[in-house]
């Protein structure tokens, strides 16, 4: 394939959650894969449990040629962008292949570019955003995108008989409740003004740049002519999943759960089909990347273990590139109803050292983290907390827990669990005894869900270099649970300091607020944050047309394709 000059067609791997929801986003998980062997025909046969597309204009395509296949350690939720409750980096990248959103968040990642929508500006005197749709953009079954067919998605996605856990992303629309829900049937106010102009009403004054870097992310066409003679109850568990029909890049070919996922260039995408023929996204474990790759079963990774293996790549001459800044927090989460003297919280913070901690378990490769916001945003604002062992000990006797405590921790994949063993030491010396609890990933995700966790170990990414994309989900008592406050934080002063910067045009009032904010959060400490990590990818050096923010950890894999 002859190298282009075509502007690059950006396809995230890691969205804006991209942060991940407090489920892991941007760190290293291990999830087996398994049950797939390659074939003289250069494609994949799998074992039981896969689906394959059947979709009509894609059925007979050829994607055997020019296979492009990529690594990573953790799986993702579903192929439905509406079936998942975490809002992983995973989740995501997987999702912005076959779904097609209004715009997507350019190199920078302080700005938006078009996708779905050609062009937007704000009305209504900001209180509305009115989005021109590419009239181009088909979906993989041939049929035009429209305008109906945003405003069927945004009424399926509000109506309380429709199971999704991220709702509460859509509550700035007009006609919802704080939780996204409609206030009524089909109230929410998305309208379509023709075939092909969207627009979107708001409960307030919002600039429609910062609606779509912040909220965008997760507003993922469907396609009304497939799906409208269903229940909403019904569409979620439907057949349609087993072959989706999208309107993004990629056609979908085949999945094998939690383990691979083939996906096919689209030559009529709007935005001009990726150069590849296939794209392969395979789940392997952590400790096995870099023999993946000298066997030449992989032609890159999204994420590097650690600096060591980050290291090794390079050796064999992939182009291996780090963040510029810190994109990931490590945290060592503690479950706010289980847990609710703040004492204990306090006192637990107090055990940890957070430098030996990352030399023990990272190999030094770490910061240690003072708040939940990314470092080299204008936002961080974390008060140090140093290791105070004796300080530790009177709290927990002023909590009434003299003689110590029992507690229970959940962890998933083999850095985490690391992590875990190092922070249940340094708990042991001031008498809190922790338990423990492995699962892999499927099961961790169950197990948190259900909220009945007392601690775990977590990750947070965040790609979109603006704290409300940390604080809200994070911290505001409308996201307890699944929709990201794992820790059940309820405080009505942070949730009035939340809602007051996220309305906040003002940057120095907005930035006041938010250094408020986080010093409210290191008196509850309802979380303790570990160690802040930069994100490594790498990839073939023949494999052109990729592109890594080093300022955000997305990953983009454009027109990717071998020089040969």
């Amino acid at each position: 394939m002859k190298k282009t000059t075509r502007k690059l067609l950006s396809l995230a791997m890691a969205s804006a959650m991209a942060a991940s929801l407090l489920t892991g986003g941007g760190a290293n998980e291990t999830t087996a894969a398994a049950g797939t062997e390659k074939t003289e025909a250069g494609k994949t046969e799998t074992e039981a449990g896969s689906t394959e597309a059947a979709a009509e204009g894609t059925a007979d395509a050829d994607y055997s040629q020019d296979v492009i296949t990529y690594g990573m350690t953790q799986a993702w939720d579903t192929i439905n962008p509406y079936g998942s409750s975490s809002g992983s980096i995973y989740q995501n990248l997987v999702c912005d292949k076959l779904y097609d959103r209004l715009a997507f968040i350019e190199e920078a990642g302080t700005d938006v570019t078009p996708r779905g929508a050609k062009s937007w500006e704000s009305a209504d005197d900001g209180k509305a955003a009115v989005f021109h749709l590419d009239e181009n953009a088909k979906w993989h079954d041939g049929e035009p995108v429209t305008a109906s067919d945003w405003v069927f998605t945004a009424q399926l996605i509000t109506n309380p008989k429709f199971d999704y856990g991220l709702r509460s992303e859509f509550n700035t629309w007009a006609g919802t409740d704080d939780t996204g829900t409609e206030e009524s049937e089909k109230s929410v106010q998305v309208e379509a003004v023709d075939d092909y102009t969207l627009k979107i009403n708001f409960k307030s004054v919002i600039p429609v740049e910062d609606w779509l870097i912040l909220h965008n992310k997760y507003f993922y066409v469907l396609p009304e002519h497939l799906l409208k003679d269903m229940a909403p109850e019904e569409i979620k568990t439907s057949d349609f999943w087993k072959a989706p029909v999208g309107s993004g890049p990629c056609t979908f070919i085949s999945e094998l759960s939690g383990s691979e996922l083939q996906l096919g260039s689209f030559a009529d995408y709007h935005m001009g089909a990726p150069k590849f023929g296939k794209l392969v996204l395979k789940v392997i474990a952590a400790t096995n990347t870099i023999t993946s790759i000298a066997a030449g079963e992989m032609d890159g990774f999204f994420q590097a273990p650690t600096v060591d293996d980050a290291l090794a790549a390079k050796d064999m001459g992939l182009n291996v590139e780090q963040s510029a800044e810190p994109t990931t927090v490590a945290v060592f989460l503690i479950n706010n109803q289980n847990v609710s003297d703040k004492k204990v919280r306090q006192a637990m913070s107090y055990a940890i050292d957070k430098q030996m901690l990352i030399d023990q378990s990272l190999q030094g490769q770490g910061v240690p983290a003072t708040t939940c916001i990314i470092p080299g945003s204008q936002y961080e604002f974390g008060t140090k907390w140093e290791r105070n062992v004796d300080k530790a000990k009177e709290l927990l006797a002023e909590a009434g827990y003299g003689d110590g405590l029992d507690l229970k921790m959940y962890v998933s994949g083999d850095v985490r669990n690391r992590t875990a063993q190092v922070v249940q030491a340094q708990l042991a010396q001031i008498g809190v005894n922790v338990d423990i609890n492995v699962y892999e990933w499927g099961a961790f995700q169950d197990a948190i869900n259900a909220g009945e966790h007392e601690l775990l170990i977590l990750g947070w990414t965040n790609t979109t270099c603006d704290p409300e994309y940390s604080v809200t989900p994070l911290f505001h008592s409308k996201n307890c649970g699944m929709n990201g406050n794992r820790a059940y934080l309820r405080d009505e002063k942070v949730d009035e300091m939340i809602d007051a910067a996220s309305m906040e045009t003002d940057r120095e009032k907005r930035l006041q607020t938010y250094r408020d904010l986080q010093v409210r959060l290191n008196e509850l400490c309802p979380w303790v944050p570990l160690y802040y990590k930069s994100n490594m990818v790498g990839r073939r050096a023949d494999l052109k047309g990729f592109q890594f923010n080093k300022n955000t950890a997305l990953h983009y894999l454009g027109d990717c394709y071998f020089e040969k």
